[in-house]
C-alpha cells in the first residue's frame, strides 16, 4: 500500500512537476562528436568503453546502412573523434547494445541490422585485433529484427538473453533469442504480446525477470516469467497481469525508483503523432501495489510531454534513481513530421531528468534540444548521454556526447 505521506505529495506533484525543476543538475559539457553523419538517419546508439581507454567510446548505426565506431584521439571528452566502420552495410533500425560474453575484456554490440538480430565481435578482443579492424558479424536471429533490445538472463541458466520488442514498421513479432551459447541460440516467439516497446520487471521482490510492454489493445501489461511457479521461462504465451492504460507505439522502463519494489515507467511514443493513436497521459509513474496481479499506481509526471523514443533509467550520483526522457524533433519546431505542424506546438523540446532525491520526486530540464534513443552510461559521479536526432524530420544528425553532472 502506498504510504499516505507519499500520496499526499504525488497529489501535489501530478501534473505540474515537469515545470517544477531543480536546477542543479545540468549538462555542463556538450561535444559535437560528429557533425557531418553520413547520409541517413542515426538511430541505433550504443556507449561504453569498447575501446577500453579512460573514457567511453560510442556506437552509431545509420538506418539507410552501416555502424560507426568513436573514439577519442586525446582520451578527453574534447576529443578530436575519430570515426572508423564497425560494418559498412544493412540498415540498422532501431537499437543496438552492448555487451560482454564470458571471458571477453572489451563489449561487442547486439544488434538489430538488416531486420535480423546480430552479435558484432569486438575485434580488440582477439589477441592481434584491433579496434579499426572489421567487427566479425554472428547471426541470433535471421527472420527478424525488432525495435526495442533489451539483454538479460532470463532462465536463470547464467547466460545473458536478448529480448525483442515487436516493431510496427517491420512487422516483426516480439522474441526472446535464449543463449546456449554465443553462436547458438533458441528463438522462442509470442512470450508477450508488446507493440514497439518491451522493459525487464521483478515483483514482489522476487529477482525473477518479467517483462513488460503495451498490448495492441493499448493496454500495458507485465508478462509472469514461468519460472515464477516453478516453470521454464522457454515457453510461449506467459501469463499476463494488467498494469494500466497505455499505447502499444509508448515508450517503457522498469526499475527501482522510489521504493525497493519495481516501477513502471511509460511515455508516448511517435506513434501517437500523426496517423497515430494520441496518449493525451504524456509520462506516467506506475507503482508496483502490494498485490501486483492488480491494477498499478499511477502518478501522470508529464502531461504535456509527447514523442518520446527512449525511457533511460538507472542510478547516479551516490545511487540516486533517475529517469532520463527526451523529445524528438517531429514534436518541435521547426519539424514538419509527415508534412504536419509538430504533435504539440508551443511547448519547447526538452532533454529532462526525474530524480527521487529526500523522499521527493524533482525534475530538471536540462536542455531545450531533441533527440533520439540516447545511451547512457555513468561517469565520474555524473552521466555520459551519446545521443543525435534521427533526422527523418527535418532535426540535424549532429552525434552528441553531453556530461550531465549533479
Amino acid at each position: 500500500m502506498l504510504d499516505p505521506r507519499l500520496a499526499s505529495l504525488l497529489s501535489t506533484l501530478v501534473c505540474v512537476c515537469a515545470t517544477s525543476a531543480v536546477n542543479a543538475e545540468s549538462i555542463t559539457q556538450d561535444v559535437i562528436i560528429d557533425s557531418d553523419f553520413p547520409e541517413g538517419e542515426p538511430l541505433e546508439k550504443a556507449i561504453d568503453y569498447f575501446d577500453g581507454g579512460p573514457i567511453p567510446s560510442v556506437i552509431v548505426g545509420n538506418g539507410r546502412g552501416g555502424l560507426y565506431l568513436y573514439r577519442s584521439s586525446t582520451g578527453t571528452l574534447d576529443g578530436p573523434w575519430k570515426r572508423s566502420i564497425v560494418n559498412p552495410n544493412g540498415s540498422a533500425y532501431e537499437r543496438a547494445r552492448p555487451l560482454r560474453f564470458k571471458g571477453e575484456t572489451y563489449p561487442g554490440l547486439i544488434a538489430s541490422l538488416s531486420n535480423q538480430i546480430v552479435w558484432l565481435q569486438n575485434p580488440k578482443n582477439r589477441p592481434d585485433g584491433d579496434i579499426a579492424d572489421p567487427w566479425p558479424l554472428h547471426v541470433i536471429n535471421p527472420d527478424h529484427g525488432c525495435h526495442d533490445i533489451r539483454l538479460f538472463d532470463l532462465d536463470g541458466d547464467g547466460k545473458i538473453d536478448v529480448i525483442c520488442s515487436g516493431a510496427i514498421s517491420l512487422r516483426g513479432p516480439q522474441f526472446v533469442a535464449f543463449q546456449d551459447d554465443p553462436t547458438h541460440w533458441n528463438v522462442v516467439y509470442d512470450l508477450a504480446e508488446v507493440g514497439d516497446d518491451i522493459a525487464i520487471v521483478k515483483v514482489r521482490g522476487s529477482d525473477v525477470p518479467n517483462l513488460v510492454g503495451a498490448a495492441h489493445s493499448g493496454e500495458t501489461f507485465w508478462y509472469e516469467n514461468p519460472r515464477m511457479t516453478g516453470g521454464s521461462a522457454r515457453r510461449s504465451h506467459w501469463t499476463r497481469h494488467l498494469i494500466g492504460p497505455g499505447n502499444v507505439g509508448n515508450s517503457f522502463a522498469a526499475g527501482p525508483f522510489s521504493s525497493a519494489q519495481d516501477s513502471v515507467f511509460s511515455a508516448p511514443n511517435e506513434h501517437e503523432g500523426p496517423g497515430g493513436v494520441t496518449d493525451e497521459r504524456g509520462i506516467v509513474w506506475y507503482e508496483q501495489p502490494d498485490d501486483p496481479t492488480s491494477p498499478w499506481i499511477p502518478h501522470n509526471i508529464g502531461p504535456d510531454y509527447r514523442d518520446i523514443h527512449e525511457v533511460s533509467m538507472g542510478t547516479w550520483n551516490d545511487g540516486t534513481p533517475y529517469v532520463l526522457v527526451a523529445e524528438q524533433e517531429n514534436a518541435c519546431p521547426p519539424s514538419m513530421p509527415e508534412g504536419n505542424p509538430p504533435t504539440h506546438p508551443g511547448i519547447p523540446c526538452r532533454i529532462t531528468l526525474f530524480e527521487w532525491t529526500a523522499d521527493a520526486l524533482r525534475s530538471t530540464v536540462l536542455t531545450r534540444d531533441s533527440t533520439h534513443n540516447q545511451a547512457v552510461v555513468p561517469w565520474h559521479g555524473g552521466l555520459l548521454m551519446a545521443d543525435a536526432n534521427h533526422g527523418a524530420y527535418g532535426g540535424s544528425t549532429a552525434v552528441h556526447l553531453r556530461l550531465i553532472m549533479p
